[in-house]
């Protein structure tokens, strides 16, 4: 798998996708949650949060410090995908697989593509 640099963003071209992601610095194979940016061949670009059992652990645990989400009662987030273990490559298995199963416009958002007015997300739901 290639990563490389696309602006502020890190950029993976696969045959299916390309998925664009903020550096952070961080051990790609580490990742525990991304936001990733993912646009379909030939179609449209769709925001996906990925995310371990662990780091939803981590981020309701810190929740119940905080006083946020009812004190760590419960968490949400739209265009959620949970993933089994961490890591950029299995994160791009995961996006592959919303992809190649046509499941991803259910889980996630249509969003303006990099090269999109700010008004693209809208037009493509309608």
């Amino acid at each position: 798998m290639e990563i490389t640099k696309d602006r502020h963003l890190l950029r993976i071209e696969h045959e299916r996708f390309v998925a664009r992601f903020p550096d952070h610095g961080r051990d790609l194979e580490q990742l525990r949650d991304q936001d990733i940016y993912v646009t379909v061949t030939g179609g449209p670009t769709y925001y996906v949060s990925l995310m371990t059992l662990d780091a939803i652990d981590a981020v309701l645990r810190r929740w119940a410090q905080t006083g946020e989400a009812a004190g760590g009662s419960y968490f949400w987030s739209t265009d959620l995908v949970i993933i089994p273990r961490p890591g950029i490559t299995a994160m791009i298995e995961t996006i592959d697989g919303l992809v190649r199963d046509e499941t991803i416009d259910q889980a996630c958002q249509v969003i303006p593509g990099p090269d999109d007015g700010p008004d693209a997300a809208t037009l493509q739901r309608t």
